[in-house]
């Protein structure tokens, strides 16, 4: 097999149009370029990232498609991290991090200044043969997301119950027994879920680590079929639920 022809690096102006076009996805999006740029540094951390990315997005404005922090905060976000010391190193660091000097910082520029990253290794060409791994990472990463927002989203669901069973009455009395339902119904569901998705990134993350293409492929494809297979016998059973249903009708 002929060696792999090299590409020529890129050069700084199209380094610039690929950073802008990351600096313009989701901060969820951004997190997940940054650690597929960098995956084997991260190689059992990846929670570290999107935790902060969490945090990053609580300075953000509640509105759209939340992408940068206007820098007063940022400042802020930095300032509640420890993360410097006085407000002279507070504007430096602003200054270091805002990458494209629009006065906001997206939350992969945070990634890249923290990291101590140039903008060049963020778009260094990756080994095509890991490339159904990082595939398999990114699902992870999805996974770990969605647990995190459910967990999220039902925290936020319980503030609002124990407000109204605060007021009293029935609509109290009705959010006191919610409350109380929610609390107990579905802990081991969320427990179980949430050791899925910490399982299914620690399955992933260790494949790439192996680093065995061939062998991960296999898997791939026998998890496939045996969604076809599943799909298709479920296809069949509703089938026959219709044609019992049909039956019924001339009895």
């Amino acid at each position: 097999m002929p060696p792999k022809e090299e590409k020529p690096p890129l050069t700084e102006e199209e380094i610039r149009e690929k950073f802008d076009e990351v600096t313009a996805t989701s901060i969820d999006a951004q997190a997940k370029t940054f650690l597929r740029a960098f995956v084997s540094e991260f190689s059992g951390k990846f929670e570290e990232v999107l935790d902060l990315a969490e945090e990053f997005k609580k300075y953000a404005p509640d509105t759209g498609v939340v992408r940068e922090l206007e820098e007063d905060k940022a400042h802020l976000f930095l300032e509640r991290r420890g993360e410097t010391l006085t407000v002279k190193e507070l504007r430096d660091a602003l200054k270091e991090i805002d990458l494209d000097s629009n006065n906001r910082v997206s939350f992969i520029e945070y990634c890249m200044y923290k990291y101590e990253k140039k903008l060049p290794e963020l778009f260094e060409e990756k080994d095509h043969q890991i490339e159904h791994l990082l595939r398999a990472l990114e699902a992870a990463i999805d996974a770990y997301q969605q647990a995190l927002a459910e967990k999220q989203a039902r925290e936020e669901k319980i503030k609002q119950l124990e407000a109204q069973a605060e007021q009293g009455g029935v609509k109290g009395m009705r959010a006191k027994a919610e409350l109380e339902a929610m609390r107990n119904e579905d802990q081991l569901e969320r427990n179980k879920r949430e050791i899925q998705a910490g399982a299914k990134q620690r399955a992933a993350q260790k494949a790439v680590d192996n680093g065995d293409p061939y062998a991960e492929e296999q898997k791939r494809l026998a998890a496939e079929k045996k969604k076809r297979e599943e799909e298709e016998k479920k296809q069949r059973a509703e089938a026959r639920a219709r044609l019992a249903e049909k039956a019924k009708l001339w009895n």
